[in-house]
């Protein structure tokens, strides 16, 4: 009997136990939940429907005109911002870059529901710093796409996040003249239109023959998507990606067209014309034109040309072919420059070889010792001012 009693004890003890775990498990995912539907459920503060927003946790859902916020991350920061707009009725592509030193005051609602997840965030933040912000990468993802809804005044269809050598594989950086009416950071309503110069994000050359080679092909397009989601984040499945298949079948990658953002420049600091940029946004979405001819890009005055030695250079052979880094090393030391390091690039193959640079005009006096380089200003491994991946071009260089 005695021992009977010993066991009832202890089974009513272990069930308690369990039941406890279960509570707190279950007041944990509640709290984790009702954080982002607090901030999801209030249209005054992100500029949306209460019966429109998407649970950021679960998973995004394809529209017929997508808006996909692409993060480029690069350790503990964003490095590049893009947002894509892809038209399944006009089969158009647009690319919209926004500069990550943009600086951005989370309006005060908005603000107080978000200090509810990290008390220590900031009210102005600065763009490229979002995974700062938060103590896991898909917060800062999830956060980071409904604080840039309400600065861009767009409701975002979903997220993806590149890592930096996908990126550098896939874009290379320009200058163009971004000219806009301010709205909403206008000095005075009689303002004139202004024009800004950006760098922005638009598909290298290799990355659209690539594109060009499976134009065409659904089953092609498929395994394409599938290969790329082995490398990427996103709060979208690859299930609903290839949801576009058709679309991307039709799209033409010479026709892909790329903008900045309407918005102004204080010494290196951006602020985005919410205003302008809604209307701008708009326009894109709205536009019921199918894309016929490549873009053409405003000329903007070319920066001087700035000497590259002195400057700490890294070297990484992205061909394959044994050799090729050590042998530019040579070239380069002799010529008088200072290669610190070389390596492989493991990315992907490619054919054209790259100097990235964080300064703009460096790196112009390096083009003579390549076949036909890509010159660009982008992210540079820290303690390098130069990167230089050769590509298969310059195997008998």
């Amino acid at each position: 009997m005695k021992k009977k009693s010993i066991a009832k004890v202890f089974i009513l003890s272990l069930l308690k136990s369990i039941l406890g775990i279960a509570i707190i498990i279950a007041v944990g995912f509640a709290s984790y939940k009702i954080s982002y539907m607090v901030l999801s459920n209030n249209s005054e503060n992100v500029g949306t429907s209460s019966n429109e927003i998407k649970d950021i946790v679960e998973e995004a859902q394809t529209d017929e005109i997508s808006k996909n916020l692409i993060y480029v991350s690069n350790d503990n920061k964003i490095s590049h911002l893009m947002l894509e707009i892809c038209n399944t009725k006009t089969n158009n592509m647009d690319y919209i870059t926004i500069p990550v030193g943009t600086d951005y005051t989370i309006p005060t609602e908005m603000y107080q529901k978000l200090s509810t997840v990290n008390q220590e965030i900031p009210q102005i933040i600065r763009i490229g710093r979002l995974k700062q912000y938060f103590q896991n990468d898909e917060d800062a993802y999830g956060y980071g796409e409904l604080i840039i809804e309400k600065m861009l005044g767009v409701k975002i269809s979903y997220y993806t996040v590149l890592d930096q050598e996908t990126y550098l594989n896939h874009y290379s950086r320009r200058n163009t003249e971004v000219k806009f009416k301010p709205l909403s950071l206008a000095e005075s309503s009689s303002e004139k239109s202004v024009t800004v110069t950006e760098k922005i994000n638009v598909a290298s050359r290799s990355y659209v023959n690539q594109l060009k080679d499976i134009k065409g092909d659904q089953n092609k397009i498929a395994e394409f998507i599938k290969d790329q989601y082995e490398r990427v984040d996103s709060n979208l499945t690859v299930y609903n990606k290839i949801g576009y298949v058709e679309s991307y079948e039709k799209m033409d990658p010479d026709l892909i067209h790329y903008w900045g953002i309407p918005g102004k420049y204080s010494d290196k600091i951006f602020a985005v014309d919410t205003k302008a940029s809604k209307s701008f946004i708009n326009n894109l979405v709205n536009n019921t034109t199918t894309y016929t001819q490549a873009q053409v890009f405003n000329k903007v005055a070319k920066t001087s040309t700035k000497s590259s030695k002195g400057k700490s250079i890294i070297v990484l052979n992205g061909s394959q072919i044994g050799g090729l880094a050590t042998a530019a090393k040579t070239t380069l030391t002799n010529a008088g420059y200072k290669v610190k390091k070389i390596g492989d690039y493991t990315a992907a193959t490619l054919t054209q070889t790259k100097i990235i640079v964080k300064e703009d005009g460096v790196g112009k006096d390096l083009v003579k010792y390549f076949s036909n380089p890509v010159v660009e200003t982008g992210t540079v491994d820290t303690g390098y001012d130069i990167k230089i991946i050769i590509g298969t071009a310059d195997a008998n260089n």
